[in-house]
């Protein structure tokens, strides 16, 4: 109890705390966890549901309401599908835990192991990539995920953020309501962040295709401080504009998330990867450092007459 106590100390804690209960609370039960993988390729929102599914329909409508009002399903249409959370939840926490009870006896087995302390961490690792097809334990082997839609980068970025611990530098092209509030809590827990935003993204922030700039107005240089500081009004995270070519997230310069950019369409999201090679993740830092070393305002400044000059 007292460690429920200091979790949960803080409003934000206390919220985080009762959001996960809420969420592990549904999925306990068989019959909501059934809806939930169900929802994945979509569930058809019809009369008959309910008996395809092998549940009544008291039982059905229930477990459906608490998963819409959990976050983790949402209506489309004429189907019920995964959201952002869900989508998050299914592929890194539920699916992940059926590989992990498939493997219940060759981890006791390791335990076992790791109690006699008369084998090492490698031989032990050795081991279990023999019996379970893969390490349990932390490598250092290099890694390379690929996220090939948007939804996928966005649930991994926010997974990656809340596993970060000192800092975060993050070059943009786009600007995501799910990512920027993870970064603002973390940032609240005591993150370093520094942002570099693309100077494109200002006109999105612009209202009317620019006609405010255009326009005469006394409060214009407040509007154009919020419109080119997608993190605006936080004055705890440092924040530059730059041209910026491609997308790049570093965690802690231990792991780098890469935009790979469609060359026969820039502006829209292809696809991206997450590495954790030294090397290249040290090679990524320079990059976002030669960013962040940008004039300030030659940027912006360009933007700013294209869209006066159109």
């Amino acid at each position: 109890m007292q460690f429920l106590e200091s979790v949960m100390s803080s409003g934000l804690d206390r919220e985080l705390v009762n959001k996960t209960t809420n969420i592990l609370s549904i999925l306990s039960k068989k019959d909501a966890l059934s809806i939930f993988l169900l929802a994945k390729d979509g569930l058809r929102a019809e009369t008959n549901t309910p008996q395809k599914v092998g549940l009544t329909r008291k039982q059905y409508y229930t477990r459906l309401k608490q998963l819409v009002d959990s976050g983790l399903i949402d209506k489309s249409g004429d189907e019920y599908t995964h959201t952002t959370l869900g989508s998050f939840v299914h592929q890194k926490h539920v699916l992940e835990l059926f590989e992990h009870a498939k493997n219940v006896k060759q981890m006791k087995m390791v335990d076992t192991l790791k109690r006699t302390r008369q084998f090492s961490e490698d031989d032990i690792a050795n081991f279990v990539g023999k019996i379970a097809g893969k390490s349990l334990a932390t490598s250092n082997v290099p890694m390379v995920r690929v996220m090939a839609n948007y939804e996928d980068m966005v649930s991994v970025m926010i997974e990656r953020i809340q596993f970060t611990k000192k800092e975060v530098l993050l070059a943009t092209r786009y600007i995501n309501e799910l990512i920027v509030n993870n970064i603002l809590m973390k940032v609240k827990a005591g993150l370093d962040v520094r942002v570099v935003a693309d100077a494109t993204l200002f006109k999105e922030y612009v209202t009317d295709g620019g006609a405010q700039l255009k326009a005469v107005d006394k409060n214009q240089d407040e509007r154009l401080k919020v419109t080119t500081n997608p993190y605006y009004p936080s004055q705890d995270i440092n924040r530059r504009v730059a041209d910026v070519p491609f997308s790049v997230m570093i965690f802690d310069r231990k792991e780098v998330a890469l935009e790979l950019v469609d060359s026969h369409n820039i502006g829209r999201f292809k696809c991206a990867l997450l590495m954790n090679d030294e090397t290249l993740v040290g090679e990524f830092v320079k990059y976002f450092e030669s960013l962040w070393e940008q004039p300030q305002g030659s940027a912006v400044d360009a933007v700013k007459n294209e869209i006066r000059t159109t």
